[in-house]
């Protein structure tokens, strides 16, 4: 530089420009994993075809726990994971439950079937007309049924009834050659290990009734 020369400006730095941030990645299985979900968690509450979320719940589970971990690298599908979990944890909850209902009821079923019970048979009528009753003996639901015809009322017999099919019993008036015609009332009454389960009543000259538990 000679002297007595004037400085120079500085020259100035264009502005640089900003860089922009990387578009978010695609996360198929975050989608995936919520649609699997929403399947499951629909089914899961309709009987019998719920069956179908025990396959589609875990299927559910394990796409939105990948999609959630690949989320971090993608930066999408966050929250389609997080609602695809929750979805198939409903799901396989309402599976669970199910099924302990069910096998809770054929447990029952299975106790009802094998459990003996005492069942005393019962017919009354009102003017001590005779009666004629057929009532069931069942053994391990193998039906079997016993009668009595022309027996003075009050009538009673006991039995030993198992199995699925309850106690049954029929009643009819038997005709009174005195009072042909004559009106009565009839009634029958089943008592199952010493608790009333049915009772019934008919009034006619040919009344015939019928109690079931």
């Amino acid at each position: 530089m000679q002297r007595g020369a004037a400085p120079q400006p500085p020259v100035p730095v264009p502005p640089q420009a900003p860089v922009p941030p990387l578009p978010p990645g695609t996360n198929g299985l975050a989608t995936a994993g919520l649609v699997v979900g929403i399947i499951a968690a629909v089914l899961s509450f309709i009987p019998i075809v719920g069956t179908v979320s025990w396959v589609l719940a875990p299927i559910g589970l394990v796409l939105s726990l990948v999609g959630l971990l690949k989320s971090r690298t993608a930066r999408s599908g966050r929250g389609k994971s997080i609602a695809g979990l929750v979805l198939a944890v409903v799901a396989l909850f309402m599976c669970i439950l199910y099924t302990a209902v069910l096998v809770g009821s054929v447990n029952s079923v299975a106790q009802q079937s094998a459990a003996v019970h005492q069942v005393t048979y019962e017919v009354t009528t009102a003017r001590k007309t005779n009666v004629a009753v057929t009532y069931s003996q069942s053994q391990n639901d193998n039906l079997a049924m016993a009668s009595v015809a022309d027996a003075a009322a009050p009538w009673s017999a006991d039995a030993q009834v198992s199995g699925l099919i309850g106690p049954t019993m029929t009643a009819t008036l038997t005709p009174d050659l005195d009072h042909m015609g004559r009106s009565d009332t009839i009634t029958c009454t089943i008592r199952e290990d010493g608790v009333q389960v049915a009772q019934n009543s008919a009034t006619g000259p040919n009344a015939t009734v019928t109690c079931a538990k």
